[in-house]
């Protein structure tokens, strides 16, 4: 069988990384190289562990609707329920709110009740990539709202988009926010019933797929890639220099013009993906309350640097001091600024002995603007499937969630491979 001699090559050890591994060893392929820069595996699923217990620092939570997650989590004996997610909201101050004031109840009822007709029209978001979008889908998912009457749910959306670093609904094309926030998975987030939170960590299915790999390299930096002629591409890096048929590239795409001759059209097309600065904060805090908290007037566009969530984990389980804080990074605070913000916050929340335990800064959300979306940014990166000898997935394909991530990593073994 040709797949049981062919190499392929997959840059990124992220989920889309070891999905990719994982999907082609079930294809048959038994020559299968990642290459991954940093020292582990994962890359946004980065589950730390403290007192015992594991924190994330980057992907936070699934959600019952992800169907391929669930599946992967069954297959890697990873069921367990994990601690639960209470949630709450409050206001700058500190001071419990409701997610709806009591005043758009009834306009919240009538737009909730249209919902899932208007939502219903674009039903092919849910299948991988972002193949034939349509105009409307293209503005900012804001103005999307405005001209379909959702008035009082735009904040809804706002509150499960902006918290988790997406960036502001005001800007980002309507197409992202409803890969995040198709009809299921807002259901998951407003009922809460239970998310996936896994009490091993997230990075824990990640170690698990990647340990079935035929051959993972940690710190193996890719510095080069060329095609030398059809079915041989020659891969540069920090371990020396190695020959594949086809290579999966899921790093960062906007690093990829330093490694590759590509046609200036191309390149440009690269350049045109743009990317939100978001930090998580871990923090030993006492006396907080015993629930994870959305703070939504500090989730505008206007307000970067300023705490927008928390997550405390193990709250219903056990005493943990650490909490993680979530913050979209302003190029105009410097960090100790940020810092003293969130702290303020904190203390503003009855936390007291508040100490910085570690962070993480993340280019996080790859995307383009409205304008690139309607130029056809996605039919023409489709198009460079293969180019180069070189095929694209992970997050900038389909929305950087696992579930998202996972989907298109599938979608393309089955269409290339």
């Amino acid at each position: 069988m040709i797949r049981d001699g062919e190499k392929i090559g997959i840059v990124g050890a992220g989920i889309s990384g070891v999905t990719l591994a994982y999907e082609l060893g079930k294809k048959g392929y038994r020559h299968v190289t990642i290459m991954e820069q940093g020292d582990r595996v994962g890359g946004k699923c980065h589950s730390i562990e403290y007192k015992g217990k594991t924190y994330e620092m980057g992907t936070l939570i699934g959600l019952p609707s992800y169907k391929m997650t669930m599946k992967l989590m069954e297959e890697f004996d990873l069921q367990d329920k994990g601690p639960l997610l209470d949630r709450g909201f409050f206001n700058r101050d500190g001071y419990t709110t409701s997610q709806i004031p009591v005043e758009q109840l009834s306009d919240f009822a009538r737009e909730f009740k249209h919902l899932p007709e208007l939502l219903g029209r674009y039903e092919f978001i849910k299948a991988p990539g972002f193949a034939n979008i349509p105009l409307e889908l293209c503005k900012p998912f804001a103005a999307w709202c405005d001209e379909n009457g959702l008035f009082v749910l735009k904040q809804v959306f706002m509150h499960y988009f902006s918290a988790f670093g997406f960036g502001s609904i005001d800007e980002v094309p309507a197409a992202y926010v409803m890969k995040l926030l198709n009809y299921d998975n807002l259901m998951s987030f407003i009922e809460i019933t239970h998310m996936i939170s896994w009490p091993q960590g997230v990075t824990e299915l990640v170690k698990r797929m990647g340990d079935q790999a035929s051959d993972l390299r940690l710190t193996c930096g890719v510095n080069r890639i060329d095609r030398e002629e059809p079915g041989r591409v020659r891969v540069e890096t920090d371990q020396g220099t190695l020959y594949f048929d086809k290579v999966i590239y899921t790093a960062s795409l906007r690093d990829l013009p330093d490694k590759v001759d590509m046609a200036h059209e191309d390149r440009k097309l690269l350049e045109s993906i743009i990317y939100e600065r978001f930090r998580v904060y871990a923090y030993r805090v006492d006396n907080m309350p015993k629930l994870s908290g959305y703070i939504p007037g500090n989730m505008g566009p206007g307000r970067k640097g300023q705490m927008m969530a928390w997550y405390h984990r193990w709250a219903d389980l056990a005493e943990t001091d650490l909490i993680t804080v979530y913050v979209a990074e302003s190029e105009s605070m410097s960090d100790s600024e940020m810092r003293e913000s969130i702290e303020a916050t904190l203390a503003s929340l009855g936390g007291e002995n508040i100490r910085l335990y570690m962070m993480k800064c993340w280019n996080h959300f790859p995307h383009v603007d409205t304008d690139a979306l309607q130029r056809g940014f996605y039919t023409q990166l489709e198009h460079m499937q293969g180019k180069y000898g070189i095929y694209f997935a992970g997050e900038i394909m389909n929305f950087p969630t696992l579930e998202n991530c996972i989907i298109y990593a599938k979608s393309l073994v089955e269409r290339y491979f």
